[in-house]
């Protein structure tokens, strides 16, 4: 089983209908979180929590860091497109966490 073979069926596997991981941004600022690092710390936590390395993780910009903000990344696992809904819920002394949910269903 290829390593992205192995991320997508853990995505839709029945265990997993949802992946929701709390991450927090060190270093960012409490005004937004840059884009580059939104991706690179959302693509290490998934690759913790699967196992897998996802293909590519496309954010649209900066996360804004006010609580409840939230913005759809574009994850790629093995050729499908998957949501990856990302979710402010604390901002606290220059650190923004935030959630990531990967529903297991495949965009359009």
């Amino acid at each position: 089983m290829t390593r992205t073979r192995a991320f997508s069926g853990a995505l839709t596997g029945a265990a997993l209908l949802a992946l929701s991981l709390a991450l927090t941004a060190c270093g960012s600022s409490e005004d937004f979180v840059q884009e580059k690092t939104v991706e690179r710390i959302a693509t290490e936590q998934l690759t913790n929590a699967v196992g897998v390395t996802p293909e590519d993780l496309d954010c649209p910009g900066d996360l804004e860091g006010k609580v409840g903000t939230e913005m759809t990344c574009v994850l790629t696992s093995e050729g499908e497109k998957y949501d990856a809904i990302i979710t402010v819920d604390d901002v606290t002394g220059g650190r923004v966490r935030f959630n990531i949910d990967v529903p297991p269903n495949a965009t359009e």
